[in-house]
């Protein structure tokens, strides 16, 4: 699976969101690399390295708001059977 990765201060405490994201069978990331699918910013227009390393990367950036409101509409779909 390809890693989340959280940079900036957040309203949230970081490590609650971490929990929520490998709750939700997400990996969490540290550094930002070319598979990373999703940067999660305290503040989306940053310009922290993670940030930047994101924008040249192509990488979506979205603040703790729009990632929860991911995570919840995750929690929603229905599992696919395998059958």
């Amino acid at each position: 699976m390809d890693p989340v990765v959280f940079t900036g201060e957040m309203n949230e405490v970081r490590e609650v969101w971490e929990e929520r994201d490998r709750a939700a069978g997400l990996v969490v990331g540290k550094y930002v690399t070319k598979k990373t699918v999703l940067v999660v910013a305290g503040d989306p227009d940053s310009l922290s390295g993670k940030a930047r390393k994101a924008r040249d990367y192509k990488i979506p950036i979205v603040n703790e708001d729009a990632f929860g409101h991911m995570l919840g509409a995750m929690r929603k779909q229905p599992m696919l059977s395998h059958d």
